[in-house]
């Protein structure tokens, strides 16, 4: 089991998805253990990643990540075909100003809030995801967070995470010597 941590798993990732960007999903969950970290799995047709990330309330997070050997297409299955694909959109400035305008205005009922969701989810949907180029505007996402990973982690997964959790916590030892 390659691990790939920071830097290295990011080039990798977005080089797999400069190549092809479709189809991705990106899904954030409370770790299965009780480790303080989050995991997150990363796919897309061709492949599953594996994430272990210190934190998703600091801009730069520490995180590793290992391909699993699931298929791929099962595994989206498992997700459902219409769940919004993750990656860059090009959007143009007034587009962008007008959804966050809309977005923000004050929520008076469920409706207005569901009317807003369904609204933002329609246009992200529309769009294609496309490979980003320098001086354009994209908006990037949409990343899927839950409270507990909705792929139905199996036992290999489990000790990936695992394994993953310790890691992670050595290499924040490493670099932080207070670190617990």
């Amino acid at each position: 089991m390659e691990i790939l941590k920071d830097k290295v798993l990011a080039k990798y990732l977005f080089e797999r998805y400069a190549n092809n960007p479709r189809d991705w999903k990106f899904i954030i969950s409370k770790s299965s253990f009780d480790d303080g970290f989050f995991d997150a799995t990363v796919s897309n047709r061709d492949e599953v990643w594996q994430l272990k990330i210190d934190s998703i309330y600091k801009p730069m997070p520490t995180v590793l990540g290992t391909k699993v050997d699931i298929d791929s297409v099962k595994f989206d299955k498992r997700l459902g075909y219409s769940t919004i694909p993750f990656g860059y959109r090009a959007f143009d400035p007034p587009v962008i100003m007008n959804l966050l305008d809309k977005l923000s205005q004050d929520h008076h009922s469920i409706t207005d809030t569901i009317t807003n969701r369904n609204a933002m989810n329609s246009i992200l949907s529309s769009l294609e995801t496309v490979k980003p180029e320098t001086g354009k505007n994209y908006v990037y996402g949409p990343l899927v967070f839950t409270d507990s990973n909705p792929t139905g982690i199996d036992t290999a997964q489990k000790q990936i995470s695992k394994n993953l959790g310790i890691r992670l916590r050595d290499n924040l030892r490493t670099r932080y010597s207070g670190y617990g």
